[in-house]
């Protein structure tokens, strides 16, 4: 049994394929996969209790798996501890239990976060910081034997937002090109995100500035239309601030905490500035993004009226 949570969702992604891949590699493996929030976790009791049609084993992926911090998030009606109590102490070797949560938050207070590190193999996934992703950048073009230019690199990193899945489609676009990387290369590259002052959209919803917002909405959608690069650059801007917060609280200084984070100071001192909401605000706009991308990959909101009507609704949070 496995525990993988992060701050990042594409890392968690990331994980769990690895994780089923190498479980499943005879096929052997039916996958299944559900959420604290949106799936009655007596169905996910069932379904680890009863035998596939198909095969005798299984992979099952739960997701959401908010008990074991203390972030007060509204899990399915039916949940209750004892049930995810039942999951931990049950011994099946034919079901492989994969349980994962975007957050790294893990509390040392609570039992049920005890039970869950002593029954499950535990796999915190911490994002790459700049000098870490810098790297990575410069291996992998050195590897695709693509010339660049040191400078054009910082660039790019500042461009993007801090989301994995962007910062490797990104990678992946400027390798396929196999061209020299330049100054003028990347801000061609990234021209969907020179429009948008990523301080600005964030601030949007740190200080209920609608106007602003509909604003960038338009302006992103007009030269882009990709509803998941938008939801990332939100959500990377709120996990951050929920982040300085937090550790604010511990009374760390702006220069330390860019030093934890990896992060350009600058970038903090303006968040903190603009900020009007407290944790429990941040995380249920996180939340909110979450369930809207999980939706529209769904097939559940098609992908142009619905984003825009949910994302006004976060005004009011």
């Amino acid at each position: 049994m496995f525990f993988v949570y992060s701050n990042d969702n594409y890392l968690i992604k990331k994980q769990i394929d690895k994780l089923s891949q190498k479980a499943n590699t005879d096929g052997e493996y039916e996958i299944f996969e559900y959420s604290l929030i949106d799936d009655s976790i007596l169905k996910i009791i069932e379904e680890i209790n009863t035998y596939s049609i198909f095969s005798t084993k299984k992979i099952i992926i739960i997701n959401d798996c908010w008990f074991v911090n203390e972030s007060k998030v509204k899990l399915h009606k039916d949940y209750d501890v004892k049930y995810v109590e039942q999951i931990l102490n049950k011994n099946n070797s034919e079901v492989e239990v994969i349980m994962t949560l975007n957050s790294d938050k893990f509390s040392k207070k609570l039992k049920i976060a005890k039970l869950t590190d002593e029954k499950c193999k535990m796999l915190k996934l911490d994002e790459p910081n700049l000098v870490q992703k810098k790297a990575i950048v410069t291996k992998k073009l050195e590897n695709a034997k693509i010339e660049f230019d040191s400078d054009s690199i910082e660039i790019f990193l500042d461009k993007l937002p801090n989301d994995m899945q962007v910062f490797t489609n990104e990678i992946n676009k400027i390798i396929a090109l196999r061209k020299k990387v330049t100054k003028k290369l990347i801000d061609e590259i990234t021209s969907k995100y020179n429009n948008f002052d990523s301080f600005e959209i964030a601030n949007c919803f740190i200080s209920n500035d609608i106007k602003t917002f509909l604003k960038q909405w338009s302006s992103y959608m007009e030269m882009n239309n990709d509803i998941f690069s938008f939801l990332a650059l939100l959500a990377s801007n709120l996990v951050t601030l929920r982040n300085i917060i937090l550790l604010k609280e511990e009374k760390m200084s702006n220069s330390e905490i860019a030093s934890t984070l990896g992060a350009n100071p600058y970038r903090i001192s303006k968040l903190l500035e603009q900020n009007k909401l407290n944790i429990k605000q941040i995380n249920d706009k996180i939340k909110l993004l979450y369930l809207l991308e999980k939706n529209i990959k769904g097939g559940i909101f098609d992908n142009k009226i619905i984003p825009e009507i949910e994302l006004l609704k976060m005004f009011n949070i």
